[in-house]
């Protein structure tokens, strides 16, 4: 009976540890609103992935989208899921756009991919 009991105790922070939301990696703040209903605020991050045209969107959450931008048309492409990237309204030198039930504004200067 104490063994399951002490394990019990030693086992709470670790579940509370993994509850709690892990920091965002670096990169550079983008606009997001994560999930239906939500607004748009600064909260995910922007990374690129070394050496590819690849980004990866970070959420607050722990989750994230991978995206490619083809080299030829500029156009974005969602590389995880089958939600597909469906273009928005925008103005400006902001590029708009959802994938499933998520929505992401980003400056097209970010979108640019680094040179090496």
């Amino acid at each position: 009976m104490s063994l399951r009991i002490s394990s019990a105790v030693v086992l709470l922070p670790l579940v509370a540890a993994c509850a709690a939301e892990s920091p965002l990696p670096p990169g550079d703040a983008v606009d997001c609103a994560i999930g239906a209903g939500a607004d748009l605020s600064p909260v995910c991050t922007m990374e690129w992935v070394s050496g590819s045209a690849e980004v990866v969107l970070h959420h607050p959450d722990g989750g994230f989208r991978r995206l490619a931008r083809d080299p030829a048309s500029g156009a974005l492409a969602p590389l995880d899921g089958a939600d597909p990237l469906v273009p928005e309204a925008s103005a400006g030198e902001v590029e708009q756009f959802a994938v499933g039930a998520d929505r992401y504004r980003i400056a097209r200067k970010l979108l640019a991919p680094p040179v090496p």
